[in-house]
C-alpha cells in the first residue's frame, strides 16, 4: 500500500468512526502524518498553510471531513483521481496560492507539475 493510500485509509476510519478533532496530540499526529506525505514536495511552510487551510475550513461540523485532507494531500504527491476523490474549486484555489507563495523554494518539475494539473483545472489566471 502506498503511504497516501495509508493515509486515505486511516482518514476513511475516523471518519466512518465518527471521530471529533481534537487539539492537542490527535491533532499533532494528523498533522505529522499529513506532513510526512506533503512536505517532501512543498517543505514545511507548504504543508502547515494547508493544513491550517483543512483545519479552518473542515472542521467545524461534528466530524471532521477527514477525506478531503487526504485529498489535498494526494493532488500535491501526485496521486489525486479526480473521479473518486473530490476537491471543491476552493481547495484548489489555496492549493494554487500555496503553490504561488512557495514557487521560489520549491522544487521547479515538482512546482511545474503541479501548476500544470493547476492549468488544466482552468485555476491558473486567477
Amino acid at each position: 500500500m502506498r503511504p497516501v493510500e495509508h493515509f486515505l485509509s486511516d482518514l476513511n476510519k475516523r471518519f466512518q468512526n465518527k471521530e471529533p478533532l481534537e487539539d492537542g496530540l490527535t491533532t499533532d499526529r494528523l498533522f505529522v502524518a499529513f506532513s510526512s506525505l506533503v512536505t517532501p514536495h512543498l517543505g514545511l511552510q507548504g504543508s502547515e498553510e494547508l493544513f491550517k487551510y483543512w483545519k479552518d475550513s473542515y472542521t467545524s461540523q461534528d466530524v471532521p471531513d477527514y477525506l478531503r485532507l487526504g485529498y489535498i494531500a494526494a493532488f500535491i504527491v501526485n496521486e489525486y483521481d479526480e473521479s473518486s476523490m473530490t476537491l471543491s474549486r476552493e481547495d484548489l484555489e489555496e492549493i494554487r496560492d500555496t503553490l504561488s507563495s512557495l514557487a521560489d523554494e520549491m522544487h521547479i518539475d515538482t512546482l511545474t507539475t503541479l501548476m500544470a494539473e493547476l492549468v488544466s483545472r482552468g485555476l491558473l489566471d486567477q
